[in-house]
């Protein structure tokens, strides 16, 4: 019976077995002792013994009470076959023995987690965690006026290279006005048409040379004031808190702690003088804000302003001059390092220079002060990715813009932007997409939009143009930030759209008011006396 039982399973196609290896075992039945033997192909899976078990118990036709065993035996010849297998499959050359175990040794070691050794911080990493300590402790004012007294040998080498160079040119103009002079004079003599090229030449000479001296000077400086800055912070940092908490006992130390926290000081208001000069400006910028709820169940509050201002104008702190700390120097100092970032999105082409446009005066505007925290804007910019298109993004980091610690440089097709009819699904629009949720995954809380997608105001540019495409951000940026939900990320508090700075006050009313149309606008309830008298006795 057992041999015949064998042949069924041989021929069952289900076990699909080879007959290189045999499990065999032996079974009571009945006062019987059966022998089975049945092929088994090694390796073999091992969550499939109990799928084997079933098969021979039905193949030979068996009773159930010896399923326990033939699953414990067979598991135990499976689990040999299968180690057997893969040793014999290792041929471990004997020359190669010393190579092999090392490698094991060095892969056991590096994912084990008691031989890893310990994470090495680096400088930058000590140089934020003792910064952000001090700004956020009584040495906040010191802190400020160290970067202020930094930032003002900067603006004078500026101002300095700014008036060699007018001076340079205005005194170049006027050799020049003379030298074509001389040319009208004289028109059929060729020498005079080769001393006024040569005379041009020079000139060109002349001004690229103050250029690159005013330029390596200025590069050299902000080196070498990135260099003390960072020393003087981790040293500042040693003596105002190491020191200090190795020399208290646990409960002193702790007291003081509490005690390190932002503190009105004297010496950080800024002067009234800068104040009135800067506030013709502040008043001609229009602007107009909004509190709003979205979500369905879990409602969250925005802020949401309208403003109309260029970027470059947006992003520049308004009393450099002061010899006072300006509070928005404060308020970006306070929150760099933090969760409560600031970004702000530009717009540029693909093919976009350095050297012309409004990247030209970002740099420009960057090169005022030295960046003590991050790479300088030029390297940043060269280390963008190659081949952009519509709706790609690159990103810098700042610390000496007004409010702005992040910028997203928002790739665009201009003639395609021009177009009156454009939808959700177009590239710029997906980008604006992928730049919120990018800063809702990094801590960014307060993000600043082009409200029509262009930073300067065009001639085709008409009402209803205006309208359809403030509309359509305005949407899609609603849809994104009730899909933020879903980002697990940063809460956004503050959304700003930045209207162009030549935009007309009847466009810009018409942006304004479109706002609460399409957000909601928290609105008070309010209750006079008479209802509340009325529900009282009711």
């Amino acid at each position: 019976m057992a041999e015949e039982a064998k042949r069924q399973v041989d021929k069952s196609k289900d076990l699909d077995l080879v007959n290189d290896n045999v499990f065999k075992i032996q079974l009571r039945i009945q006062n019987n002792c059966v022998k089975l033997e049945v092929p088994v192909h090694l390796p073999y899976p091992e969550m499939r013994v109990p799928e084997l078990v079933q098969l021979i118990i039905t193949s030979f036709k068996l009773p159930l009470y010896v399923e326990e065993e033939i699953a414990e035996k067979l598991e135990e010849f499976v689990k040999k076959g299968n180690y057997q297998v893969r040793i014999n499959s290792v041929r471990i050359d004997p020359d190669k023995m010393e190579e092999r175990i090392a490698a094991w040794e060095k892969a056991f070691t590096e994912e084990t987690l008691q031989y890893n050794p310990p994470e090495v911080v680096g400088d930058s990493e000590v140089f934020a965690e003792a910064y952000h300590a001090l700004v956020h402790s009584p040495m906040l004012g010191a802190v400020l006026r160290k970067e202020s007294a930094l930032n003002s040998t900067i603006r004078e080498m500026h101002r300095l290279k700014y008036l060699e160079l007018a001076t340079l040119t205005e005194r170049q103009t006027k050799e020049m006005s003379s030298a074509i002079a001389s040319l009208n004079q004289n028109q059929n003599d060729t020498s005079t048409t080769r001393d006024v090229n040569a005379l041009a030449a020079l000139h060109f000479d002349d001004i690229h040379l103050v250029r690159t001296r005013w330029e390596s000077l200025i590069e050299s400086e902000n080196l070498k004031q990135k260099r003390e800055f960072r020393d003087w912070i981790v040293g500042t940092y040693e003596q105002f808190y190491i020191q200090n908490e190795e020399s208290l006992s646990p409960n002193q130390e702790r007291k003081v702690k509490k005690k390190h926290s932002v503190r009105f000081d004297d010496s950080l208001m800024i002067s009234y003088g800068d104040e009135e000069r800067h506030s013709a400006s502040d008043d001609n910028m229009l602007q107009e804000s909004f509190t709003i709820h979205l979500g369905s169940q879990m409602k969250q509050m925005y802020n949401i302003r309208l403003l109309s201002c260029h970027p470059i104008d947006f992003m520049r702190f308004k009393n450099e001059s002061s010899r006072e700390i300006s509070p928005q120097r404060l308020q970006t100092a306070i929150s760099l390092y933090s969760t409560d970032i600031s970004a702000v999105v530009q717009l540029v082409e693909p093919d976009f220079s350095m050297y012309s446009g409004i990247t030209k005066d970002l740099i420009q505007l960057c090169q005022q002060t030295t960046e003590f925290h991050f790479d300088n804007v030029e390297m940043q910019l060269e280390s963008r990715p190659n081949d952009l298109k519509a709706g790609d993004f690159f990103v810098t980091r700042h610390s000496n813009l007004n409010g702005v610690h992040v910028i997203f440089h928002l790739v665009i097709d201009r003639q395609a932007l021009n177009k009156l009819e454009i939808n959700s699904r177009d590239p710029v629009i997906l980008g604006l997409r992928n730049i919120l949720k990018t800063a809702c995954l990094h801590d960014i809380t307060t993000i600043t939009i082009p409200a029509l997608l262009a930073h300067e105001m065009v001639e085709f540019m008409t009402v209803q143009w205006c309208n359809r495409r403030a509309e359509l951000v305005y949407k899609c940026v609603k849809g994104f930030m009730i899909e933020m939900t879903s980002w697990s990320g940063a809460d956004m508090k503050n959304l700003q759209f930045l209207a162009p700075k030549d935009i007309s006050e009847d466009i810009f009313n018409r942006l304004a008011e479109m706002l609460p149309n399409i957000f909601r606008v928290s609105n008070p309830l309010r209750l006079t006396s008479s209802t509340s008298s009325h529900s009282l006795q009711a």
